[in-house]
C-alpha cells in the first residue's frame, strides 16, 4: 500500500465501476465503517455548478429582500396611525390630561390679579397672573 493524497482514488480500477460495486470493494478491504462529516475537494465541473447555483440563489435572495422591504414599508405605514394614537392615549392616562387645539376665551380678574382661560364649553383650562400690561389701574367702561 502506498501513501495516498487528498483527492486521489484508492485504485484506478474503481473509476469505471458502478457506485455499489465500489462500496462493496471498499467494505471488503476497510478496517471499519463509520458515518461522520468530512470535506471533499470539488472538481472544476462541480465548482462551476456551485458558482451557477450561487448566482441563481443570489438573484432570488435579492428579489425576496426587495419584496420584504416593500412589505415592511407597508406594515410601517399601517402601524403609524395606531402608534401615534397609542402614544397620545398613554400620555393622557399618565398625566390625566391631554393636549388640545382650539378657541380659548381669556377672562381677567383684576381683584385677584389673575387671567383665566376658558374653552368653548366654558371650562377653565388655564390660570396665570396678569401681566403689567393687562393690569388696569382705572375702571373700564362698559358699553351698553
Amino acid at each position: 500500500m502506498s501513501n495516498f493524497k487528498i483527492g486521489q482514488l484508492y485504485d484506478q480500477a474503481l473509476a469505471e465501476m458502478p457506485k455499489e460495486e465500489v462500496q462493496s470493494n471498499l467494505e471488503a478491504i476497510c478496517y471499519e465503517i463509520e458515518e461522520r462529516s468530512y470535506t471533499k475537494n470539488l472538481t472544476e465541473e462541480e465548482l462551476e455548478q456551485r458558482k451557477d447555483e450561487y448566482s441563481t440563489i443570489g438573484i432570488k435572495l435579492s428579489e425576496i429582500n426587495e419584496s420584504k422591504k416593500e412589505m415592511m414599508d407597508s406594515f410601517k405605514q399601517k402601524l403609524k396611525e395606531p402608534k401615534l394614537r397609542s402614544s397620545e392615549l398613554i400620555k393622557a392616562i399618565k398625566f390625566k390630561s391631554e393636549q388640545r387645539y382650539g378657541k380659548l376665551f381669556s377672562v381677567d380678574d383684576q381683584e385677584s390679579g389673575m387671567m383665566y382661560s376658558f374653552d368653548t364649553n366654558g371650562v377653565c383650562v388655564d390660570a396665570r397672573p396678569l401681566t403689567k400690561e393687562e393690569r388696569q389701574f382705572k375702571l373700564k367702561t362698559v358699553n351698553q
